[in-house]
């Protein structure tokens, strides 16, 4: 075993088990990313300027056009964070 997973699986070993599920929550989202990469029209998208926006009329959005994404799990005094779709 590599010096920095024995060192990343020292940390789990003390992480207290109230924020066990963050902490699986987070590492199935880097598998997640890991096997969902980004595309240059993902990343065109996420860098565009949207300074713009309000010059455009609302979109209503019609059934079926939108994709399931990755839910978000709102916990109040947190962030925001995903929940990775499967993970568990």
């Amino acid at each position: 075993m590599s010096t920095l997973r024995n060192k990343v699986v020292q940390r789990l070993k003390i992480i207290p088990d109230d924020k066990l599920q963050e902490v699986l929550s987070f590492l199935n989202y880097l598998v997640w990313q890991s096997e969902n990469l980004q595309t240059q029209e993902d990343t065109d998208w996420l860098e565009s300027d949207l300074s713009s926006l309000e010059n455009y009329e609302p979109y209503e959005w019609q059934e079926g056009e939108l994709e399931e994404g990755i839910p978000v799990l709102f916990k109040p005094k947190f962030s925001l964070s995903s929940e990775i779709v499967g993970a568990g």
